[in-house]
């Protein structure tokens, strides 16, 4: 990473098995985010496969599942913290096997989310609304770009007048 990187780290969540045009967003994003981790624009970038639904109480069973939830959870105190709402998930909804008719609380996960940390801090997740503003994942991808963009400029700037 060279000295002009930015100290975010991303975390992008990406959903198995989706529609075509989901794959192709998630494609888009994906590319993004490695060109800015290859430019050292961004510190480190993860990259977790989700499910389109998580069932806590099974979750906890897995080292996977539990890291899961631990994110979620952060998520949730990080959307109370910051006067936002993350619409997108759905946090908690009984849903019926069919099979034995016993009622289970899900999770339902949205098909990209990104988090972002500065010094382990969480600092935004997507997609989000504040403010009745709705703020997707290729939005904050786009602010990544054009925040590392403006550090590459301030730091040239000083560079030349030094």
């Amino acid at each position: 990473m060279d000295s002009t990187a930015n100290p975010v780290r991303v975390e992008l969540f990406v959903r198995s098995l989706c529609p075509e045009a989901a794959t192709q967003q998630q494609n888009y994003v994906l590319d993004r985010l490695q060109a800015l981790e290859d430019a050292g624009r961004i510190e480190d970038l993860s990259i977790l496969i989700w499910g389109r639904r998580i069932e806590p109480r099974l979750a906890q069973r897995t080292a996977e599942g539990r890291h899961l939830l631990e994110r979620l959870s952060m998520f949730e105190q990080w959307e109370r913290d910051s006067a936002v709402s993350l619409d997108a998930f759905d946090w908690q909804h009984p849903v019926t096997n069919m099979v034995s008719d016993e009622s289970v609380n899900v999770i339902t996960l949205p098909s990209l989310a990104l988090a972002e940390y500065v010094d382990d801090d969480l600092q935004h997740v997507a997609p989000c609304t504040r403010d009745g503003t709705v703020y997707r994942v290729v939005d904050r991808v786009n602010h990544l770009a054009d925040t590392a963009d403006i550090a590459d400029e301030v730091g040239h700037e000083r560079t030349v007048v030094q």
